[in-house]
């Protein structure tokens, strides 16, 4: 389990994407119990990391936890003609 971030394309039809993922690291102990029981420490408010200043983010001690590859398709008009209902 893990944060990730990633920008959406602003342009229509089928894109691929990579996120890279990431979590905090926590102590020792908490690592430990992470590889036995999983689980793991978890940010207390994720939503502020967007708005937060760079400052902010880089006092966390974090480890790479791997990367999601997405798939998306990109509608920007024309819904219906598309059988999407909005």
């Amino acid at each position: 389990l893990g944060y990730g971030f990633c920008h959406l394309p602003a342009t229509p039809g089928w894109h691929a994407l990579t996120c890279l993922t990431w979590r905090p690291r926590g102590t020792w102990r908490e690592r430990l119990r992470r590889r036995w029981l999983g689980g793991g420490p978890q940010l207390l408010s994720p939503p502020t990391l967007t708005t937060a200043g760079a400052g902010e983010r880089f006092r966390l001690r974090t480890e790479a936890a791997g990367a999601v590859h997405l798939q998306l398709g990109v509608l920007l008009r024309r819904f219906r003609h598309y059988g999407v209902q909005s």
